[in-house]
């Protein structure tokens, strides 16, 4: 396989408690701090875990940003790694898992059929099971299982599958309320990995949107070569909004192709704004419109180039960070027109700049926690100086991982199966413990790589998935708090 084919395409890799956003009044900013429409106990959907302590129902944690606001954790941990509480067997596929009200959606591909499973959160216990056959076959020989996380808003779950299925489900018994096949309604040209961005569902007047990157186009413009997306012209479908309770279209935007980086929800100039990085240009745009805002082109020229991370959000300001090529950017948005404040050197290697492929960097404290490096062997985790771009510290040996914020320290997973809790300090590197999971009594090791979704954390517990098991373990935080009380 050349070189340039080993990127991945999971944006959802892969952040506060959850708040919903009440409706704004017309012309109005949203009162409260924007974040994903959260879960809501019903008396059909009721709350399974007795646990104190937030949710993460959505991709990147219950803010968008991979923060965990739980406190207290169990630092360092025990010689033999923290405790296993349960695990389970994984098919195909790369994504992370929701998890909200007690419940674990886990999103996989066994065979020809694509299944979404709903696990009970404290042991693992299926509640119930959804399939559908799928056709999908990657291009570049990556496995055909779903790249994009389920997303639990109110009392349904959002997939969004590699070939293209847009699914709303009833949270309580997995029943199916709509379904929009993208591919075919859009006329979307596959992208080198099929859909990769996990949506984003957002309450706005006239109820919440469903907001996933599409990537339409014209027929007939499909290239003779599948990989020249290149030659693909975008219509008027790059970002579409579908109603959550019914699935129809409520707005379309933007003639971009889709890219692996997920739509994430930030307030800019005191407007509620969503920041979608597509295949070329990254734009800003009013949830409940559509309207485009802003734009700024910020991609590597070669064709073969994707951008997977997130956009990272701070006040007004926006971090963009890819690995193919410009490496990082920090964009001004409070004016008309997005303006860069920095970007990386050019040819800045990865220890020198952050250069993100697919783990969504964190922030915290003015400093920005991520992974720099296109491919395993040079990729290191670093500590960048939001303002500045200064590295403050890289650590070699992960690959290329993943993280996720909490309590002032990062759990850190790489994707050879190492897990490590690192303090979020840019003083320097501090390892606070690393493990590698084993099952009862130390036989098999339970990460196998490629370990390529981030971890999740929800309620005292942190789940982590590798190549064929999701592993849920205990970080002795929220629980022990609420028994406290």
């Amino acid at each position: 396989m050349t070189r340039w084919c080993r990127l991945l395409p999971i944006a959802v890799l892969v952040v506060s408690p959850a708040v919903g956003l009440p409706p704004a009044r017309a012309g109005q900013p949203h009162p409260r701090p924007p974040g994903p429409l959260p879960a809501a106990a019903s008396r059909d959907v009721p709350d399974l875990d007795a646990a104190a302590g937030e949710d993460w129902g959505a991709f990147l944690g219950p803010s968008g940003n991979g923060r965990s606001a739980a406190r207290g954790i169990a630092a360092p941990w025990p010689a033999a790694g923290p405790r296993v509480e349960w695990h389970c067997e994984m098919g195909e596929g790369y994504c992370a898992p929701a998890v909200a009200l007690g419940r674990v959606l886990a999103f996989d591909r066994i065979g020809r059929h694509v299944r979404l499973r709903c696990l009970r959160a404290d042991t693992g216990e299926k509640l119930w099971e959804d399939r559908h056959a799928s056709g999908y076959t990657d291009m570049w020989g990556y496995d055909g299982g779903p790249r994009a996380a389920p997303v639990i808003a109110g009392d349904r779950v959002i997939t969004f599958g590699p070939e293209g299925r847009l699914e709303c489900r009833s949270l309580a018994d997995g029943s199916s309320v709509w379904r929009v096949d993208t591919a075919a309604d859009y006329h979307v040209v596959q992208n080198f990995f099929g859909v990769g961005a996990a949506p984003l569902v957002v309450d706005v007047d006239g109820g919440p949107v469903v907001i996933a990157q599409i990537g339409g186009s014209r027929k007939g413009t499909a290239p003779p070569a599948p990989q020249r997306l290149d030659l693909v012209k975008g219509l008027d479908s790059g970002l579409v909004a579908f109603d959550l309770a019914t699935g129809r279209e409520r707005w379309r935007c933007s003639d971009q192709l889709a890219s692996y980086s997920a739509p994430v929800l930030a307030t800019i100039a005191g407007r509620q704004r969503v920041l979608a990085w597509m295949r070329d240009d990254f734009l800003v745009v009013d949830p409940a419109t559509g309207e485009i805002a802003g734009r700024f082109r910020w991609r590597a020229d070669d064709v073969f180039s994707a951008v997977c991370a997130s956009p990272v959000a701070r006040g007004d300001e926006v971090l963009l960070t890819e690995c193919y090529g410009p490496g990082s950017v920090l964009l001004d948005l409070a004016g008309d027109v997005p303006r860069p404040l920095r970007q990386d050197p050019a040819r800045a290697r990865p220890a020198q700049a952050l250069k993100a492929h697919w783990g969504t960097p964190v922030l915290h404290e003015g400093h920005v926690y991520g992974v720099s490096g296109r491919n395993s062997g040079d990729a290191v985790v670093a500590c960048v100086e939001w303002k500045t771009g200064t590295v403050t510290w890289a650590q070699a040996g992960f690959g290329r991982a993943s993280m996720a914020l909490v309590d002032g320290h990062l759990i850190v997973l790489g994707e050879f199966g190492d897990l490590a809790l690192v303090k979020a300090t840019p003083a320097r590197y501090t390892e606070v413990s690393r493990a590698r999971l084993d099952a009862a009594g130390g036989r098999k090791e339970l990460l196998t790589p490629p370990c390529w979704a981030a971890p999740v954390v929800a309620r005292g517990r942190c789940y982590i998935r590798g190549q064929d098991r999701l592993v849920c373990i205990d970080l002795g935080c929220e629980r022990r708090s609420a028994d406290s009380k």
